[in-house]
Order: C-alpha cells, then structure tokens, then sequence
C-alpha cells in the first residue's frame, strides 16, 4: 500500500492559535542520567544548546543530554481536534482529514494545511478519541497490542455490542473527510468516519526505524526523526514519513534526545529471570509494558521504555564493564494503584548498590542513578514489602544503561 514520496517541507503556520507567551527564557536540561538543571536559554544548535545559570553562559552537548524542555505559557483553551494520527516511528499528528490520496491522505493540521500521510507509515488513526468510554479505550489499546501483519483493523461503533464496539478486520483501501472504503468479507465497502472509533493498522514486518530525537510542539503534536538544522530560531525537523517540519522555536514545547550514550534495558535480553508468588509463580516480564501487558503508567504518565515485572521477580544482566550508570523510575504501575507494596533492589556485582525504601501505590514514582562503572553483572530485584503480593505491578520505567563519553 505504500508508494515513494518527495520529501517535501512543511513551514508551521499553527493555524487558529493566539501567539504563544514565553513567561521566562527558561529551559530544563535533563542529562541521560536523569539529573536535571534549570537555566536561562540562549541559543540551541544541532550540536549544542548554550544557557545561563546564576549569570554564567554555559554550553552543553546535545549528546548529553535526554531532554530539553522550554518553559512557556501555553494555549489549554484549543478544541481537540477530530482526528489523530500515530506514525509507526512514534509521536501523533492531530488535525482534520482533507482528501484521500494514493495509499494514504493529506491532513490539515495547526502547523500545516496539507500534511501527507501514507498509510504504510502509519500504527493507527483515532476520531473524536476526548469522548471515549474506558470499555473503547480498552478495546483499542488491545487492538494496538494484538495488531497482526496483513490485516487492518477497524474498530466500528455498534449498538448491538456489549461494549459498543465491533472490530472488523480486513484491508483499508480509501481513507477522505466523511468517510473510507474498507474490503472485509471480500467486498469493499464504503464506512462513514462518524461510525469509526479508530483504524488500527497491520503490524509491519519490519523494526520502525530508529529516531535521533522526538520533537513535541505547544499544539499537542509530537514528532520522531532527527534535527536537521537550527538557523535564526527557525527549527528543520526530518520527520520519517518524508516530510521536514520546520517552524519557531517558540511553538516547541519539548526535545527528547536519544543520546547514543543510551542503552534502554529493553533492547537488550536478560542473563536470566526468576519469579515467583504466593499465589501464582512464573509471572513473565514485559517489555515496554506493565507485567498485565498494558501500557506502562505512573502518576498517569506514560513510559514508552521499561520492564514490567510483578513481585518477587530477579532480572540479572551481563553488563561486560561497558556502562558507568544504571538509570530508572521506579513505583507501582496506575493500573493497580493504590494498591501493590513492594521493595525495590539493584545488585552490582554481588553487591547491593541500591536498596530502596517499600513503596505502596499511594507514592509517587521515585528515578534512580545507580553506579555501575566496569561492573560485569546486574541484577533488579522486586521483593514483595507486606507479606503479600496482591496487585504488585512494578515498572523499571525508562529503564537504562549509560555509557561513558569515551564509548558514545
């Protein structure tokens, strides 16, 4: 379904909202250990960012850091748009579909009035997402988990369902303002957007590919690429769905870097694994996912990096001395708060380097820096904290390795 495209450049209008406010020319720097410093912007390259704290200029690499973060007054009054799109790549696009086109559609959204999105590049399409019920939600999050190569799936509302939803498989063909054309049962059938909940796309064959950076605008959308140049405030953003973002500094919200100094825990595959419970043994570890394979969630954010694992479980690493620091944000997954009471532990080298007070799903997620510099062998240890082990998800959130600057 999906054909070459130009690239082509998009220069953000962000149509429809009032100039943005900057309170201060502040900046949050968050080094890839996860230490964060507050300071004056000054300048931004692709290579460096220069700020100022307590009146001295400092430059900082970018390869330092995993996130830059711009202190500003946003626009919370905007209208959510009907429809948004999740590139395979990572990030959402929100905006309004204006026409079809071969194999995908062309999007008007607040930074450009026509946007080209190929269904190839795409994970899944939401509409009117704001007023959903949680029994939709749910039916679409398993539907993103369950996604099979070769088959569309659309997930119709329907008041003969239980839950309101009919999911249909099949193969997406047309895709306009009002409505699709749909082939399911070996007929194409014409669907009116307005009896649509989502499209959740087949899973591709092949790893998406891999992302320098993700940029997130004050409008809500973010996208993953790299940077292509910074010149007189003017940000190129090279997105992977052929398109090159490019609009003010002052309508970004946020840079997350994937520093090469990082190694996420879930790129990698474990020594060995142990679990066992009171009442069921065996319990399997997740990647990117809580332990109930659900999206990964604290204090209602969500992490797109970590281990899932429920209480006792043991996760040993073979860390060969190439990393300095183990980082993470530890806690109880939102999907059994308040309940879960657990101990978290990090053993380096058969000794403990980090042994963390019980946490209950009342407290909040806790990051961790944890030295392991020419250590050989890592292992992460959830212990059960009450005797018990009901409702103890526990997530290794943005679980990763870091490098020293001599390896990156």
């Amino acid at each position: 379904m999906h054909q070459s495209m130009q690239r082509t450049v998009v220069l953000c209008a962000m149509v429809g909202l009032a100039p943005l406010t900057i309170i201060a020319a502040q900046v949050t720097l968050t080094d890839v250990d996860g230490t964060s410093l507050v300071g004056e912007f000054v300048a931004l390259s692709p290579g460096e960012i220069i700020w100022k704290a307590d009146g001295d200029e400092r430059t900082t690499s970018l390869a330092d850091l995993a996130r830059i973060r711009f202190h500003r007054r946003l626009d919370t009054s905007r209208v959510p748009d009907p429809c948004l799109a999740f590139p395979k790549s990572g990030g959402r696009v929100s905006g309004a579909i204006l026409e079809t086109m071969p194999d995908g559609f062309i999007m008007r959204t607040r930074f450009a009035k026509r946007l080209k999105l190929p269904f190839a590049s795409l994970r899944a399409i939401t509409f009117e997402k704001e007023g959903w019920p949680p029994e939709v939600l749910a039916r679409y999050e398993s539907a993103l988990t369950g996604a099979r190569p070769g088959e569309d799936l659309l997930l119709a509302r329907s008041e003969k369902a239980a839950d309101g939803v009919r999911e249909i498989p099949g193969i997406l063909l047309e895709l306009g303002p009002t409505s699709g054309e749909f082939r399911f049962n070996d007929r194409s059938r014409r669907v009116r957007l307005e009896k649509i909940f989502a499209l959740v796309f087949a899973a591709s064959l092949e790893e998406p590919p891999g992302s320098s950076a993700s940029m997130e605008l004050s409008s809500g959308e973010v996208f993953t690429g790299s940077l292509s140049s910074i010149e007189d405030d003017l940000i190129s953003f090279a997105t992977h769905f052929d398109e090159v973002i490019s609009c003010s500094l002052d309508e970004v919200e946020s840079l997350t870097l994937n520093s090469d100094r990082i190694v996420y825990l879930d790129s990698l595959e474990p020594h060995s694994h142990t679990s066992s419970g009171m009442v069921q043994n065996g319990w399997m570890f997740r990647k990117n996912r809580n332990v109930f394979n659900q999206p990964m969630r604290m204090d209602a954010v969500e992490y797109e990096h970590g281990i899932g694992v429920h209480a006792h479980s043991e996760i040993q690493f073979r860390l060969g001395g190439r990393y300095e620091t183990f980082a993470a944000t530890i806690g109880i997954d939102d999907g059994v708060r308040p309940g879960g009471h657990v101990r978290f532990k990090v053993i380096v080298d058969g000794s403990v380097a980090y042994d963390g007070e019980p946490m209950t799903g009342a407290d909040r997620a806790t990051p961790i820096s944890v030295p392991v510099s020419g250590a050989e062998w890592m292992t992460l240890i959830v212990e059960t904290a009450d005797h018990a082990d009901i409702g103890d998800w526990a997530n290794w959130a943005a679980a990763r390795l870091i490098k020293p600057k001599s390896q990156s």
